[in-house]
């Protein structure tokens, strides 16, 4: 089926909490935290016109995976993502 494809990915995954003033006052300390993480999923692309495609996919993330054991078998993801995408060809 040429509409439906797979997805294996490695991503960095910076994510920053920048409090206020009044917050950093009450005890809430600023964050950074980076991570490595890799995504495996699947979608599906439909053509709608000549030029035109709707996708649609989700990921399943994995951060700081150590690859003992095969994804997604007997192990958690840390998240999913699901997108919506409308494709136009040039």
């Amino acid at each position: 089926l040429p509409i439906i494809y797979g997805i294996v990915g490695f991503g960095w995954y910076n994510t920053t909490f920048d409090f206020s003033s009044q917050l950093n006052d009450a005890g809430f300390a600023d964050e950074t935290k980076q991570e490595v993480g890799w995504h495996f999923g699947a979608g599906v692309e439909l053509p709608v016109g000549s030029n035109v495609r709707l996708a649609g996919d989700i990921r399943y993330v994995f951060l700081n995976y150590d690859f003992k054991s095969v994804p997604g078998v007997g192990t958690k993801n840390n998240f999913y993502l699901i997108a919506g995408s409308l494709l136009f060809g040039l």
